[in-house]
């Protein structure tokens, strides 16, 4: 009895004081499965998000998921580790130091404090840089932020108390089964509306579209167009036709047909302010030039 007590005594002055430290091998993969998890339930809920939002192409909704899984299996785990190493548990290192020196304790709530910083830094970085709309840049602020947070959170978890890594899938696999219900009840009760292109005809598309830039496309009722500075040298006088090309108002398709160039426009906009539109850029990132009446 009396040598374990003994040994109890010497095992308590050998323990280091404080909490256990934040870098180990297990707080890294923890940190970056909640990554993993969060990244993939981001892309769920936006592809809901997605139906809802006007657009020259139909998306592929929460679907989405599947389609970019072995994306995320494939980079997005290296891409998780590396983030979950780079940042989240710089996050935790800093909040607890932070915390230690003004409050005298390792605070949790520090650590989504702190994770503002280089959400904030990052998100700024791309304002001023790539001139996104407000709500974009604001959304992706919150994303980011969340995202941070949550994997900073767990792998501070993890330092203290252990393995994390199989609650952080099974409590992510039954996120990811409550967002398809909530976003299929949105949609099924008409909470959420799905978005679709208003349906137009020849008749209707018939007069002056602009870019808002100096360039226009005139579209006559006898089949000509004039095409005048619009945007990949497309100048000069042509001819236009409406092409449903499909049973849904999402096949719609305007040819127009030039000397230089022979662009297609795709109908997106309202029944009252129908607009037109072009793909350009890369083929897994286009991007849209627009024409208003």
């Amino acid at each position: 009895m009396s040598r374990n007590i003994a040994e109890r005594v010497r095992e308590r002055a050998e323990a280091p004081d404080g909490p256990p430290p934040v870098w180990s091998g297990r707080a890294i993969v923890a940190g970056a499965g909640a990554l993993y998890v969060g990244a993939a339930l981001a892309t769920e809920a936006y592809g809901f998000v997605e139906l809802t939002a006007e657009a020259p192409a139909q998306g592929d909704g929460p679907g989405g998921v599947m389609l970019v899984l072995p994306f995320l299996t494939c980079i997005g785990v290296p891409s998780a580790l590396v983030a979950s190493l780079c940042l989240a548990l710089p996050t935790v290192s800093a909040a607890r130091r932070v915390s230690a020196r003004l409050t005298g304790r390792d605070a949790w709530w520090w650590v989504p404090v702190l994770a503002l910083v280089p959400v904030s830094a990052a998100t700024a970085v791309v304002g001023i840089t790539k001139h996104p709309g407000a709500g974009a840049l604001a959304w992706a602020w919150l994303t980011g932020a969340v995202l941070l947070a949550g994997a900073a959170l767990i792998a501070r978890d993890a330092a203290l108390h252990g393995r994390r890594l199989l609650r952080v899938l099974g409590y992510g696999g039954l996120a990811a089964v409550a967002v398809l219900g909530v976003g299929a009840a949105a949609f099924g009760t008409g909470l959420a509306t799905e978005y679709s292109p208003p349906k137009v005809n020849a008749a209707g598309l018939v007069g002056t579209w602009s870019d808002g830039h100096g360039g226009t496309l005139r579209l006559s009722p006898d089949g000509t167009a004039r095409a005048e500075g619009l945007r990949f040298r497309c100048s000069g006088t042509g001819t236009w036709s409406y092409e449903p090309d499909g049973p849904t108002a999402w096949d719609q398709l305007v040819l127009t047909e030039f000397e230089e160039c022979s662009p297609d426009w795709r109908i997106s906009g309202s029944p009252g302010h129908p607009k037109l539109n072009r793909d350009y850029g890369e083929a897994d990132d286009p991007h849209w030039y627009t024409l208003t009446r």
